[in-house]
């Protein structure tokens, strides 16, 4: 398994009563296919992913990646991401004064010739060839979140963590955005959190998640 948690929890205190983001939650995703985390909104499934890159450190519970526990560093976490995770947000959060280009590059996490010419087979999978030296804001929405997706690619990430993929796009871009998200998913572990169980059709596997506690199925 590429990532395995151990009745996981998260919880935080708001005024004088304690709120449970998530509530012991187990699961394992292998190493490759398309995985989706289904729910409205403060249901906890962004909590969960924040969980499982590790940028949230749980209140209780285990994470494994790759059979080793997660660092409890803060500094362990942030290079264990930046060597091994990818990142897709609703906003694409790109540099806007840095190219296509530069903006994946800065995704990785190594240089020289290697990654320049990763990086321009990403550009080339993505369909970004002839866009290189454009800006964001010369970009279309779905070329851009494109971009976040190639960005995320840079550095052979093992798996790469998707929240809300569509919510800024319209129904045709999302579409196609998701569907680079499945051909990714061939080879790597894709894990999107979302409300819209449309763009679920095809997954490896959905979990539903409720008032923090995961169950697997779509059962909403």
């Amino acid at each position: 398994m590429l990532i395995k948690t151990i009745n996981l929890s998260l919880t935080y205190k708001d005024a004088n009563s304690e709120v449970i983001a998530v509530d012991n939650v187990s699961l394992e995703l292998p190493e490759k296919g398309f995985f989706g985390i289904l729910g409205p909104s403060g249901s906890g499934k962004t909590s969960l992913l924040y969980l499982l890159s590790g940028i949230r450190q749980p209140s209780h519970g285990e994470i494994y990646f790759s059979e080793k526990v997660y660092p409890k560093s803060s500094e362990g976490r942030s290079l264990l991401r930046r060597l091994q995770m990818g990142f897709v947000f609703q906003q694409h959060f790109l540099i806007n004064y840095l190219n296509v280009k530069q903006n994946i590059r800065i995704g990785a996490s190594k240089e020289g010739k290697d990654a320049d010419m990763r990086v321009q087979n990403i550009i080339q999978r993505l369909g970004l060839e002839g866009f290189e030296l454009r800006k964001p804001y010369e970009l279309s929405g779905g070329q851009r979140q494109r971009v976040a997706i190639g960005r995320a690619l840079a550095n052979e990430a093992k798996v790469i963590f998707v929240d809300e993929p569509t919510a800024a796009l319209d129904h045709h871009t999302g579409r196609k955005v998701v569907d680079y998200l499945y051909e990714l998913a061939k080879d790597t572990c894709v894990v999107t959190v979302t409300h819209d169980d449309s763009i679920l059709n095809n997954a490896d596997k959905i979990f539903t998640m409720w008032d923090g506690a995961l169950t697997e199925g779509n059962t909403l």
